[in-house]
This record gives structure tokens, sequence and C-alpha cells, in this order.
């Protein structure tokens, strides 16, 4: 079969499981998927790892350029935001990544786990506008002066129709099958909890027993700095970055002072766990989190030295910072580009309830979601939507009461008071201005 990928799991420091992937057999169907369909394709294992050659895939240049200033690895978070939703459900799943392109992810099963997930695109669902990219920029603001470069690139994507998006995730769902003739039938059993976090919870069991001593008076002595803990989940909670790594440092620095060293790991395993909780009541993917974070934890277990455990507590720990900090909530972004695109699509007779509807939300939560993640409210947001059309029907030789009827405003009046809050002129002026 040629060179091959391998995949190996460990469980509780001991080898588990190791399985060689035919690394042909991918290569092969991300190359006639990306040929044929003329959209990107690459295969990544559940560590993370992508177990795809290069000059079978290229990311896109967008892609390219945009993850050089996304510093807390969104698009790697949405990648496996995608593959966990898309194992779940035991099927195709389509979403948006955190920048409004829209991806989709089939999960590959052997030997009755997953292994790894194939993730197509990203592409566009919609033509490029100044909303878009005003949304884009307002998502990541290192983006604010490279306008003209987030527009160049963008254009370079393709534009797909939402329908066409459905039957590209259909047909990669099909080659993924011949991955795993003997574990098909699993797919459609695909609701269980994840295993890394019945696996964590009894490591919690296990720690909250050896963190306390009984010294000979009988009472309990803690050996680890519980309010030093106490605190940094309190800095972290308010987002106060600088005073939660300042707290970590003194948490790491004593944990390196013990000379039991098998306790010492046990202990980074549970500031680890305490970290990914508070990430996540903050409001992140648990499955994210975990398992982004998960083949590290292992690798923690088995290191037998106190220098390399602390070279990777310090990139652990940094990464779960960087999580919980993240102003980048994926599962919310999707939600919410999956609303916008409906806005969009469906602006000129359209309501709050509707939309929530769409999205499978209460429209109280998600009228308050919507103002937190895109930092306007829904009416405001709409509103946009239908000025924008309205300008492109401006330049068309179309009566205003036309064109208000046409982009959802009940009168002409309300028409042109709200187009003069976003442009600062009114329709006419818009018109006579852009020699129309």
């Amino acid at each position: 079969m040629g060179e091959t990928a391998r995949i190996v799991i460990y469980r509780g420091g001991k080898k588990m499981h190791e399985k060689k992937l035919a690394e042909k057999e991918i290569n092969e169907i991300v190359k006639t998927y990306t040929i044929s369909t003329k959209v990107n394709c690459f295969a990544f294992d559940v560590s993370g790892e992508v177990l795809t050659c290069k000059g079978y895939w290229d990311r896109s240049t967008f892609c390219e350029f945009v993850q050089g200033f996304d510093y807390a690895s969104a698009c790697k978070q949405s990648y496996f935001y995608g593959g966990i939703q898309s194992d779940k459900i035991g099927e195709t799943y389509i979403y948006f990544c955190p920048y409004g392109l829209v991806n989709w992810t089939v999960p590959v099963i052997q030997d009755n786990k997953t292994k790894f997930f194939l993730t197509a695109g990203p592409v566009l669902i919609h033509r490029v506008d100044d909303l878009l990219i005003r949304d884009i920029i307002e998502q990541n603001h290192l983006l604010k002066a490279r306008y003209r470069e987030v527009r160049a690139r963008l254009g370079e994507l393709e534009v797909v129709e939402p329908d066409r998006v459905k039957y590209l995730g259909d047909l990669l769902f099909r080659l993924a099958k011949n991955l795993m003739v003997d574990n098909i039938l699993i797919l459609d059993n695909r609701r269980q909890k994840n295993i890394i976090n019945n696996d964590i919870s009894e490591i919690i069991c296990e720690l909250k027993k050896e963190f306390q001593i009984q010294n000979i008076e009988g009472e309990v002595k803690q050996l680890y700095p519980f309010e030093k803990e106490k605190q940094l989940i309190s800095r972290v909670r308010v987002g106060d970055k600088k005073g939660a790594r300042e707290i970590l440092n003194e948490v790491l620095g004593y944990i390196y002072l013990h000379n039991e060293f098998e306790l010492v790991k046990l202990k980074a395993i549970s500031l680890m766990v305490v970290l990914a909780r508070t990430a996540i009541e903050v409001g992140a993917n648990l499955e994210i989190i975990f398992g982004l974070e998960y083949v590290k934890m292992r690798r923690i277990l088995e290191v037998e030295d106190i220098s390399v455990l602390a070279v990777e507590l310090a990139k652990v720990l940094d990464g779960f910072i960087e999580c919980a900090f993240s102003s980048i909530n994926i599962e919310n972004r999707d939600v919410i580009f999956k609303a916008m695109n409906y806005i969009r699509n469906n602006y000129a007779n359209i309501s709050l309830k509707e939309v929530a509807a769409e999205v499978a939300l209460n429209p109280t939560y998600f009228s308050k979601l919507f103002k937190k993640e895109t930092g306007r409210s829904y009416t405001d947001y709409l509103n946009k939507v239908r000025v924008d059309v309205s300008k492109r029907l401006l330049k068309k030789d179309l009566p205003l009461a036309e064109i208000a009827q046409m982009v959802g405003f009940g009168d002409q009046s309300y028409f042109s008071k709200t187009f003069k809050k976003y442009e600062g002129i009114s329709p006419n002026k818009w018109r006579q201005k852009n020699n129309l």
C-alpha cells in the first residue's frame, strides 16, 4: 500500500492500540474529491495531525492569510468542532468557521472508533460584500488595517449555492465509506458521551483523595495551594489575563517544589482540568478543549523526568489559557453565521422569531446571543442588510417606494430615515452622488 500514517492511542500511560492506516488510500480520496469538485479537502486525526500528504491539498490563500493573525488557533478549533459534531450525528456536518466561511466534515470510523476526519472547504455561500468583510474584521481586529487584502483573498474563493454544498457534503461522506466498510453501522449509534470526558472525571475523583494527608495530630494538611487555584479561577472568569498568568506562575512554582514525582504529575493534570472547566464555564466548548489537549495530557502521564515535565506543562497550560481567554466561541459563531446567512437570504419578509427557529433557539436567548457575538442587535443587523441591498437597487431606475417594499421596509419614509442613519445621506442624494 506504500507509505502509511500511524495513529497511536494511549490510556492510563499504557499503549492501548496501534493501527496502520493506508495513507495512500486516504490521499487518493482527498485527491479525487479536490480535483473533481475543485473544493479543497484534507484529512486530520483525533490528535489534530494532518494525514494528507503535501501536494494533494493546499489551504486557501484566505485561510493562510487570516491564520497569520489568528494567535488563538480559532481555525484549528473550528476543525475540531466540525469533526466532533459530525461524529455525534454520524454523518456530514456543515458549519461556518469563525470567519464566516463554510466547511463540511465527515468522521471515519475504524475498529469501532473514530480515527480521523475528512474536511472540505472553505467556500462562500454568498458573494463578497462590505458587510461580510466588516463581520470578519470584527471577529479579528488585527485585520482592520488589511481591509483590501481581506477583500482580495475572499474574492479568490468559490461562491457555492447552499444546495450544492449539501450534495458536496454527501459526496464526501460516500467517499469516506470506502475507508470504513466494516464500521458503517456504528455511525447510526453515535450518541454516546466522549470517552475522554469519562477518563478525566475518574482522574478528578482520584486526585481529590490524593491531595490531602493526615498529620500526626489528625488534622488535614493541604499540600496544594487551593486558595491560589481559586484566585486563578476568579481571574480567568473576569478576563484578567495578566493577573491569571501571574497566579499561574505561582502555582507552577509550588508544584515544581515537590519531589514526589508521580504526585506532581497528578497535580499537573488536576490543574489542567480546573482550567478546562473554567474555560467551559465562560463559554468555551467542552469537546473542543478536551479534544485539543487530550493527547498532551496523556503524554504528561508518561513523562519520567521533572525537567521534561516542566516543559510539557508550560506548553499545555499556556494552551488552556489561550482557550479560556479566547474571545471566539466556535459553536456560537457557527450558529450566528447561520442566522446571518438566513437573514441575508430572507431580509424582505422576516421576523426575529423566524430566524431563532431556523437555528433552533429561543427568540429571547437568540437575541441576547446575537448581540453578544456581533456587537449589534438583530434589528440593527437586519436593517443594515436591507440598506446594503437597497444600494444595489438604487443603481437601477426604480422608484424609492418600490425599493423600500422590495427590501422589507414598510414605507418610503421609514426606508429613507433608516438609510440616512447608516449612510449619512438620503437615498436620493446617494443615487445622485453615484451619478445615477
